[in-house]
């Protein structure tokens, strides 16, 4: 945890930024397969180990989470049980970034990522506070970056169980699973993903993060 100068015994002002860091391959009951997971999700948890690096420095408003999740193949079982935890004790959070799949662009060497909001899910007083931040971060990518930020619907990642409690939730994401021929295969490995585009998704967060914190 980074507690920021707004923080409170009520958690006000809190940003988690997550990823989870268990792998499979098309078999998720398969213990033994080879799954090296390199864009699903060792793409996220780099980003968030590097963010968590740089904005340690960093005097913050907001105070910041930085959590990595395990079980997301198998149906987002850590993400659950913390979505819970936090639920049951009260804590508030304004918003949780989740990163699955940012290494991999579609088609490799386009500028295109996909912000994920949250649309009609299990709670729906949270999705026009989640369409808001969406388009807050395709701005922030136009004026900081050099990616093209395409808004699409939240899907089934670790997200979900944080939505289905009242959260706003987002998803940065790069489309892998259908356009990354390696998904979920022993051939996602690092050789095919594009650091590039990786450093400037984790930019993109980086931006959005101190961006947010001047208006908090």
């Amino acid at each position: 945890d980074k507690k920021g100068s707004a923080d409170d015994d009520d958690d006000n002002n809190l940003i988690i930024i997550s990823a989870h860091y268990d792998s499979t391959t098309q078999d998720s009951n398969n213990i033994t397969a080879r799954a090296p997971g390199a864009d699903d999700n060792a793409s996220g948890v780099a980003a968030v180990l590097e963010l968590a690096r740089i904005l340690s420095s960093i005097d913050l408003k907001n105070s910041i989470q930085f959590v990595l999740f395990s079980g997301e193949e198998q149906g987002q079982w850590g993400s659950r049980n913390y979505a819970k935890h936090l639920y049951d004790n009260n804590t508030k959070i304004d918003l949780l970034i989740n990163l699955d799949m940012i290494g991999y662009p579609p088609p490799q060497g386009s500028n295109k990522v996909a912000v994920e909001y949250d649309l009609g899910n299990r709670v729906l007083v949270n999705d026009r506070y989640s369409k808001a931040v969406a388009e807050f971060i395709k701005h922030i990518a136009l004026e900081y970056t050099n990616l093209e930020a395409i808004l699409a619907a939240i899907g089934k990642s670790d997200y979900t169980p944080f939505e289905a409690f009242g959260y706003t939730v987002i998803g940065i994401h790069d489309g892998g699973s259908e356009l990354n021929p390696n998904y979920h295969s022993s051939s996602d490995t690092p050789d095919t993903l594009d650091i590039q585009y990786l450093t400037s998704v984790t930019k993109l967060v980086l931006a959005t993060i101190l961006k947010l914190d001047k208006f908090s």
